[in-house]
């Protein structure tokens, strides 16, 4: 069995890092929100799909249609396209903008093959192509061509991940750095200080993590098109839902920057060895000589790649050690 304060010092590591990763995270959706990442990555993703042979004229064409630049507000695109409106309004540019679909299949593949402006483009190949598939069946054409928006919407979620995890780790060592959080400055403390030691781990038992982790954002990417499972609802319901998406990325902001100063206070409450002053106003650097300096950096940067990691990562790892701990507790021995 392993030793218990090794235990101890891995569930209090453990649970630094689970708070640590939640604020990168809150401080990245921050970011997300401010910056409007997850729209640039949708235009991008709109683009390398819509690709017309003449800039980006379809992908233009389209923001500027009704059903999709009442999605958010004037002078901005929005994060989010319903696969009802990107397919109601890809097939009106397609027949020439007449607000008037034609009734069948069919007609409807005739009209933007008469239509000619973008028909024989790369994208235009492809929604031919589709309608051809489902035959005289309208509806499973227009399906065929909310299928192929949602596979695009999943690849385009592929590369927002990657981008959020740049920007995590990023996040983590301007933290990391600006705090001094030192692991291995921390872990040799919690080896030689048993009180604060037990205080790590009282504070890890006693926190509800569960309830954190609950706060953070589910994943770190655009909202899933294919999540509309119901293409067929009206259309005073997807407005209203824009509206509401609207609404919460602005609350949705407020939370984060809560939640991020929350951790920064929960994370300094712990009275680890963190920040680059003692309490006595020493700096905490001072008589260091470079290998001092070579550890120093080499604790930072392991901190900042295990915040990088993610919380649910780490969350599922205390709950390991947790478990592990009350495995090795004996139970007391009655007298016989």
């Amino acid at each position: 069995m392993l030793n218990s304060s090794i235990l101890d010092i891995a569930l209090g590591m453990v649970f630094l890092f689970v708070l640590i990763s939640l604020l990168c995270s809150a401080i990245n959706e921050m970011l997300a929100q401010f910056l409007r990442l997850r729209a640039k990555n949708l235009e991008a993703g709109l683009g390398n799909l819509l690709q017309s042979g003449d800039g980006s004229k379809l992908a233009d064409d389209l923001y500027k249609h009704p059903l999709i630049n009442g999605l958010s507000k004037p002078g901005q695109k929005p994060s989010y396209i319903p696969p009802k409106n990107f397919t109601l309004a890809l097939m009106d540019i397609m027949t020439g903008n007449t607000g008037k679909l034609p009734a069948d299949n069919k007609a409807l593949i005739e009209t933007i093959e008469k239509q000619g402006l973008f028909a024989k483009t790369e994208a235009g190949r492809s929604i031919i192509l589709l309608l051809h598939e489902a035959g005289d069946d309208a509806k499973k054409a227009r399906k065929n061509l909310e299928g192929w928006y949602n596979d695009a919407m999943d690849r385009v979620g592929g590369w927002y991940k990657q981008k959020t995890q740049i920007i995590i780790f990023i996040v983590a060592l301007i933290v990391c750095t600006a705090l001094n959080i030192d692991a291995i400055k921390i872990s040799q403390t919690l080896w030689t200080d048993i009180a604060l030691r037990q205080a790590l781990v009282e504070a890890a038992s006693s926190t509800d993590i569960a309830g954190l982790m609950a706060q953070q954002p589910a994943e770190q990417k655009p909202p899933a098109a294919g999540d509309d499972k119901s293409p067929e609802q009206p259309d005073n319901q997807v407005e209203a839902d824009t509206a509401a998406t609207n609404a919460a990325a602005i609350k949705g902001i407020e939370q984060s920057a809560r939640t991020a100063g929350a951790l920064i206070g929960q994370i300094r409450e712990l009275h680890l060895p963190i920040g680059w002053k003692k309490p006595d106003g020493q700096w905490a650097v001072e008589g260091f000589d470079g290998m001092d300096w070579l550890v120093k950096i080499l604790g930072i940067l392991m901190t900042t790649f295990a915040g990088s990691l993610g919380a649910p990562f780490w969350f599922q790892l205390l709950n390991k050690i947790v478990d592990l701990r009350a495995a090795g507790k004996q139970p007391g021995k009655s007298g016989g």
